[in-house]
């Protein structure tokens, strides 16, 4: 079999007829081929045919007995859930002549491949980069990685060497829709394709460049641009990167200052604290209560144990002289730790983050940074976790904001938890002579939860910041 044959005539019996835009891609003659284009384009069909044609032509090139298995491809995604539909996809369209007898095995996600005499058998599995640790291996002839935006870089880290092994044929495809910070190495990646780099190149298209989508899908990608903002649906959909298409905007403009190494006289300090669970760090910010701005960033990753943190952030709060320390004390742990924190005589709330504090805390952060009422330096931790969270579309159809796979959130709940302690922040009249607005009464979180208020004029306070929630809300698209 020739390899100028085009793939919508090999005899496999499967039909695939690829649209324009896929079988350009096909064409080319590049060892690693690069994919930003929008949902519902077709990037993973491509891509398992990609896999089954370097497959069908791995079988005429003879390797040595010491290359096992003789033809070895992973197919990553960034969670073992998010996998689940590439190995739907997987066990369904592969033609089935190749796949060995019981060679498909459900629980660990892999497939036995039959072979020829030049190339006896191959191996597929389906793997995610959760645990970037888990991923090495000898080497790979291909390697496929699907929602790579959602990647971690140091998962990357471990996948690229895969491809740089000898003997091995070393394709590979990236795809995914654009990332939410420059430096992420899909980005990157992209770029240096699109430059120029040797052995790579990149393509882009928008979801409407699939001929085979139907009026009904069309619909329904229309539909999502009523539940997303605007930057995030032409993310999603149109594959344009822009750093401030994730949940959180105007994060550079909110840069500002430098980290202090000590207090100073008269400035009340408040803090929050994200405590770090399995594989997440604590993370601890000091606050300006007054200015809202950070100036003190303390982390302790998660192989300090919970005594020597305790001393730590004990000592720390102290030092600060912090008035209020707001601490997320959800579940047993954080309850115990808590408890432990007061007993040391520090001022501190436990904050138990459910569903409706844990979107009430995150709307406040990102209404103070769209209004700029919200400064912190330039820590590069901070600024990822902020560009990373994005709006994830749940089984049910609706949205909710997280970080991908892979990263992390602690940076953002101690900053959105130190935040809920600060000064309200004024807002602009244009009116003069009066400078500031009326502050708007924010509910404590015992407040929120029960609905109850002491006084009248608090209830129309309430009343207030909900239609405001709710403009925020329908503005933002999330459900």
């Amino acid at each position: 079999m020739s390899n100028e044959e085009e793939v919508s005539t090999l005899d496999l019996g499967v039909a695939y007829t690829p649209h324009p835009g896929q079988k350009w891609l096909h064409d080319q003659d590049a060892q690693v081929k690069v994919l930003e284009v929008g949902r519902r384009w077709g990037k993973s069909r491509f891509a398992l045919w990609e896999l089954i044609r370097r497959f069908v032509e791995s079988l005429d090139i003879e390797v040595d007995n010491s290359i096992v298995p003789p033809f070895h491809a992973w197919i990553v995604a960034p969670s073992f859930p998010q996998s689940r539909q590439v190995w739907n996809e997987l066990i369904s369209f592969m033609p089935q002549q190749f796949v060995a007898p019981g060679g498909i095995h459900q629980d660990d996600r892999l497939i036995y491949l039959v072979g020829s005499q030049k190339r006896q058998w191959g191996l597929l599995e389906v793997k995610s980069a959760h645990d970037p640790d888990a991923l090495q291996t000898a080497g790979l002839d291909f390697l496929w990685i699907t929602e790579s935006q959602d990647v971690s870089d140091r998962a990357f880290e471990k996948l690229l060497p895969t491809l740089r092994s000898p003997g091995r044929m070393s394709y590979g495809v990236f795809e995914g829709i654009p990332s939410l910070w420059r430096d992420h190495w899909f980005h990157r990646t992209f770029e240096s394709a699109q430059g120029g780099r040797p052995g790579f190149i990149a393509y882009k298209a928008t979801s409407f460049e699939n001929p085979l989508l139907d009026d009904a899908a069309r619909a329904e990608i229309e539909a999502d641009r009523e539940s997303l903002r605007e930057m995030a649906w032409r993310r999603m959909y149109l594959a344009e990167f822009s750093e401030e298409a994730g949940y959180f905007r105007n994060v550079s403009n909110c840069i500002a200052g430098d980290l202090q190494s000590a207090p100073l006289p008269g400035v009340e300090y408040v803090a929050g604290l994200d405590l770090g669970r399995k594989m997440d760090a604590s993370v601890m910010h000091i606050m300006d209560a007054k200015n809202r701005s950070m100036v003190a960033h303390y982390m302790w990753d998660d192989g300090t144990n919970w005594v020597m943190q305790r001393e730590a952030i004990t000592r720390i709060a102290k030092e600060w002289d912090v008035t209020r320390l707001v601490i997320d004390a959800t579940g047993m742990g954080g309850d115990i730790f808590v408890q432990e924190i007061q007993e040391a005589g520090l001022p501190v709330e436990p904050f138990i983050i459910t569903a409706a504090s844990r979107e009430h805390i995150l709307q406040a952060l990102g209404v103070s940074m769209e209004r700029q009422t919200i400064h912190f330096p330039a820590v590069p931790s901070l600024l990822r976790q902020l560009r990373a969270f994005q709006y994830r579309k749940m089984p049910g159809g609706r949205y909710r904001v997280e970080a991908p796979p892979g990263e992390h959130d602690d940076e953002v709940f101690a900053l959105a938890l130190a935040l809920t302690a600060c000064a309200e922040a004024p807002t602009l009249d244009a009116s003069p002579p009066r400078r500031f607005r009326n502050r708007r009464y924010v509910p404590t979180q015992a407040e929120a939860a029960s609905g109850g208020f002491a006084s009248k004029g608090q209830r129309l306070m309430r009343e207030r910041m909900l239609q405001r929630m709710a403009e925020r809300i329908e503005e933002s698209g999330v459900n």
